[in-house]
């Protein structure tokens, strides 16, 4: 009976090791733990986007009532000004985005504001597109999507033709369900969040007759103001200002469904999908900027932290540099850096238990030579 134990116990033993040793070299005993440290900063006011041109070094950053500053960035350590747009009277820029030397911005009251960059040292305003009050804006071809609404009225998708940028020409206004805070636009599809309903999803394959296709209502309270829309295929990364951060599957577009939530994030402005490294950079108000592993897109996880005591309002992610914007620090630029570390796996669990069971059998095998020396010696 002892023998057939120890047999047991090494067949055990082996099996175990040899389960083990492939995914132990393969996967590695190590992975590295991501950090972020600064490495320049210029105070700008109120900064809220950015747009970043890696060839040619040029970030462009909304700064609300400041208007528009752009830097050069060839040097992360010291990004340098080039040049300042002011605001208009009434206006607040918010987001931008630039195509073809032209910068559109969702300019607050101002409406729609037109820059021409192609001398990034003189910029020129090309047009002051009034209208309801502008938040973000989105270009395709000749036309502009602008999301429109501030406190409780205006709220709408303005879509503006724009062959001629400095003659832009209305062609149409459609409502939506809440103040329109934020645009993404994928292939022919435009969501727009909107406060305290959620998002919309519009069919604008026809630019003069965008039609609503379907409303997620998220969470409908006054309390639940929602702050930025990421589309990663048939995935939604969804943050909200004073709530939490959400993945939903927008495969069927009638039939939205939660994923998962982030419930440890406090005052989540804005959420950047980083797909490369399969990161989600969340900007909170209060916490900092957080790295969620979305790699499993039901089963989030923090991976790293930075927080300087500012507000991170938005960041873009080029190579191992994220350029943010705060609230209180300005224009930021942070590196990503990975420290060597020890996880532990189920394969090691395995590698330990099978050295255990051998170390077993040796030690019974060697009790049971030293009993059988020990009655041979009695015997003679």
């Amino acid at each position: 009976m002892k023998t057939r134990l120890i047999v047991i116990t090494c067949v055990l033993g082996l099996v175990l090791i040899l389960n083990a040793i492939p995914s132990f070299f393969v996967e590695g005993a190590s992975a590295n733990q991501i950090v972020l440290t600064k490495t320049g900063q210029i105070d700008t006011g109120d900064a809220y986007d950015l747009w970043i041109d890696p060839e040619n070094d040029i970030a462009c950053v909304t700064c609300g009532y400041s208007g528009i500053k752009i830097f050069d960035i060839s040097d992360p350590h010291s990004p340098t000004g080039i040049a300042n747009v002011s605001s208009s009277l009434s206006g607040y820029a918010h987001q931008l985005v630039v195509r073809d030397n032209l910068m559109y911005i969702g300019d607050g009251q101002g409406g729609l504001k037109i820059i021409d960059v192609t001398d990034v040292s003189n910029p020129v305003v090309l047009n002051q597109y009034t209208g309801d009050y502008a938040w973000d804006v989105e270009v395709i071809g000749n036309t502009a999507f602008v999301a429109n609404g501030f406190m409780g009225s205006g709220d709408k998708l303005t879509v503006v033709n724009i062959t001629d940028p400095t003659e832009p020409v209305l062609l149409g206004n459609h409502t939506t369900v809440g103040d329109a805070t934020d645009i993404e636009i994928v292939e022919n599809l435009a969501f727009l969040t909107t406060s305290y309903a959620g998002f919309t999803v519009f069919n604008i394959s026809n630019h003069t007759n965008p039609i609503q296709l379907g409303q997620y209502e998220g969470e409908s309270t006054s309390n639940a103001e929602l702050g930025d829309l990421e589309i990663v295929g048939n995935l939604a990364f969804l943050s909200y200002w004073d709530k939490s951060f959400k993945v939903l599957n927008i495969s069927d577009i009638s039939n939205i469904r939660v994923l998962t939530e982030f419930n440890e994030s406090l005052s989540t402005f804005s959420v950047y999908i980083e797909k490369d490294r399969n990161l989600a950079f969340l900007c909170d108000y209060e916490l900092g900027l957080l790295l969620l592993d979305i790699s499993i897109p039901n089963q989030l996880s923090e991976v790293a932290r930075y927080f300087d005591g500012g507000k991170p309002c938005r960041i873009e992610v080029v190579g191992n540099l994220v350029y943010m914007t705060d609230q209180e620090n300005g224009f930021v630029i942070l590196e990503i850096g990975e420290i060597s570390g020890f996880t532990v796996g189920p394969e090691h669990f395995l590698l330990i238990g099978g050295l255990a069971a051998v170390i077993v059998l040796i030690w019974q095998l060697k009790k049971g030579r030293k009993s059988g020396l020990s009655a041979a010696t009695l015997n003679t």
